[in-house]
């Protein structure tokens, strides 16, 4: 046995209280009264108890098993204080960490409050139990750059002034636990202020757009004059910038802070314009502007998210981007609580033209596609029509195809197969299809059933080949934790990857050479799922052009799942997915969701994917179903604030 000497005293409890495991004939009402009652009253009534209830916690009630029972969100918090090491205090001594296990098993096996479920959160207390849980977040650099530009009317290239934002949570770069901020930040933010500043606004108008000089009109307001005084002009400018930039109403005193910054400019005898322009610039390195921070409820426990802040979760969620003047004055009147004008304001937003951030900011990240490009790229000796408008070209069609499912509440089955699809000109080419002219992408009816859907795209083709060759093995894992949203292990140690290389790998002796990988049984368990899935795609090549044959040799693009499944080529590969839509949308429910909440989910969370699961399957599967039900849930609507003493 341990040395209990070596044990974190925080176990105390939990010494005796697994004696009760050692009377296995015992009910559980006898287990309960003779030996869990009594050690509980020992270690716990000193804080808990009929005496002193420590926050608000008496444990003395519990006179019985069935008391218990009826109380299982009581004891579901004893179990995460317990299991977080949080509970007993350090006084109440020390056992061995198997009796530990022994009693956390105890409390997991007690019956669950089933309602409730769905309408808790995951707290600071219990971050360590259910993980991510994030109170507030810096806007990431293409919220950034999106709220400039609804914010100053013209768009803004300072994008190269910032750091990247590296991804977190499930995976995105909305996950607050990854947007930190340091000094190197400050600085970029600050420089990229004043560039902005100084370009929206300068001295002069001369050499500006008409979009300009509209936008530099608009920011300074009324001008000073005999019956408005600089002081004023530049208040009434100041205010209702703030408050856009803000995302709420402006308290009297933030103002005044504000024209402090402008004041200094008059006094070292700046002009109204550069004046203004000095307190504009504070506003943009604010906080209050940086940040989308949930103000902390008073008081302690779950309550409801203020309408305002509740209107810039929904903006961004969306948008990506700060809210427009008819969801923040709804907000500011108290009405976005209101589920049905929130609903309504969630499918005008999704009919908006800057809804296109769901495809540019979620889909790429979700399918890994951003990556395209950038780190992978196709070997330009092999395939020299890769460029990096091609690149782009590919990504459009993916952004704009996932768009056109959301703008027009189509069903989400269409990303895996549909009968059209969105290329320009270059794509267009790509594909061998006809009369595509246009530099941006437009709809192509599609004749080949293939083609239709994410896996008939070519950035999902290039970005799952190796430079030189295709590869079903990376095919298949994409497809086994992008589209159905299962873990692949990393490889087993010791076993040599297959050739990168190409030029003397025919497509037979490639599947020869799996199933001889296959042979391992390490390798079999992981291989005998990815390797038929992509299988299925071998018609396309890199660039995702279709071929029936490669090196002289006929494409094989049969694929036999292990249940006995078995389909060839893209069109049965999508049929398969098909007889698996539930798992698929769920996998994309669930990505979405860790999206809009910035943060990892954990099991609280699943209330939400069910329900989000239930308004898919009523409403025929519709994309708007998805963000609605994501967006009323709970948890979107809800946030935690721990009280004082506990």
């Amino acid at each position: 046995m341990a040395d209990s000497r070596m044990i974190p005293p925080v176990l105390g409890i939990f010494l005796a209280v697994t004696l009760a495991f050692t009377a296995s004939a015992a009910t559980p009402e006898e287990e309960f009264a003779k030996d869990i009652r009594p050690l509980v009253e020992k270690y716990c009534y000193d804080c808990h108890g009929a005496e002193k209830q420590k926050a608000d916690l008496n444990l003395a009630q519990f006179s019985d098993l069935a008391s218990v029972t009826n109380a299982a969100g009581t004891w579901q918090n004893v179990l995460e204080r317990v299991q977080a090491f949080e509970m007993p205090p350090k006084k109440s001594g020390e056992v061995a960490f198997d009796h530990q296990q022994k009693l956390v098993g105890w409390l997991r096996k007690l019956p669950r409050d089933a309602s409730p479920d769905c309408q808790q959160l995951a707290s600071d207390r219990t971050a360590n139990f259910y993980r991510g849980y994030v109170m507030s977040r810096r806007l990431n650099r293409a919220e950034y750059l999106n709220t400039l530009r609804d914010l100053l009317g013209v768009p803004v290239d300072v994008g190269g002034l910032l750091p990247a934002d590296g991804g977190g949570g499930e995976g995105f770069d909305t996950s607050g636990n990854a947007l930190f901020v340091s000094p190197v930040h400050l600085e970029h933010y600050l420089e990229a202020a004043r560039s902005t500043l100084e370009s929206v606004l300068p001295e002069r108008t001369r050499g500006l757009s008409p979009q300009a000089r509209a936008a530099r009109e608009r920011l300074l307001g009324p001008r000073p004059g005999a019956q408005l005084a600089p002081r004023e002009a530049a208040r009434a400018a100041l205010h209702d910038f703030t408050r856009r930039a803000f995302r709420r109403p402006v308290a009297e005193e933030e103002l005044e802070r504000l024209l402090a910054l402008y004041d200094r400019g008059r006094a070292r005898r700046d002009s109204h314009v550069a004046s203004l322009r000095l307190a504009f610039q504070g506003v943009l390195i604010s906080p209050h502007f940086l940040f989308l921070a949930e103000p902390e409820p008073s008081g302690g426990g779950v309550h409801p998210l203020g309408d305002v802040p509740l209107a810039s979760k929904l903006s961004y969620f969306i948008w990506a981007s700060m809210p427009d003047e008819p969801l923040l004055a709804l907000a500011e009147a108290g009405r976005l609580s209101d589920t049905n004008i929130l609903r309504g304001e969630i499918r005008r937003l999704l009919a908006d033209p800057k809804a296109a951030a769901l495809g540019q900011r979620f889909a790429l990240q979700w399918l890994d596609l951003d990556r395209l490009g950038g780190e992978v790229r196709p070997d330009p000796s092999r395939f020299p029509e890769f460029s990096p408008a091609l690149a782009e070209e590919m990504r459009a069609e993916v952004v704009t195809t996932f768009n056109h499912i959301f703008r027009e509440n189509r069903s989400l089955l269409e990303l895996i197969d549909s009968r059209y699809t969105f290329a320009s000109s270059n794509l267009a080419r790509l594909y061998g299809f006809e009369g595509v002219t246009s530099p941006t992408p437009v709809q192509v009816a599609l004749k080949d059933p293939a083609r239709g859907g994410i896996l008939g795209m070519a950035a999902v083709h290039a970005l799952t080949s190796y430079p030189t060759r295709t590869s079903p093995v990376l095919r298949g894992k994409w497809i086994m934790e992008s589209i159905l949203g299962d873990k692949v292990p990393p490889p087993p140690p010791n076993v040599p990857p297959l050739s990168e290389e190409g030029g003397q790998t025919a497509p037979v002796s490639l599947r020869k050479q799996l199933e001889i990988h296959r042979q391992n049984a390490e390798c079999a368990a992981c291989h005998d799922k990815m390797d038929p899935l992509g299988f299925g795609l071998e018609n396309f090549d890199v660039l995702g052009r279709w071929r029936d044959r490669d090196r002289g040799e006929p494409i094989d693009a049969r694929g036999t799942m292990p249940a006995g499944e078995s389909f060839e080529g893209p069109t049965g590969l999508k049929t398969y997915l098909l007889s698996r839509k539930d798992k698929v949308l769920r996998h994309l429910a669930r990505k979405m969701t860790g999206f809009a909440f910035g943060r990892e989910l954990n099991k609280l969370d699943d209330c939400v994917i069910d329900r989000a699961m239930g308004a898919l399957e009523a409403e025929d599967y519709r994309a708007g179903a998805l963000v609605e039900s994501i967006a009323t849930s709970f948890p979107f609507r809800h946030r935690f604030h721990p009280k004082p003493d506990s």
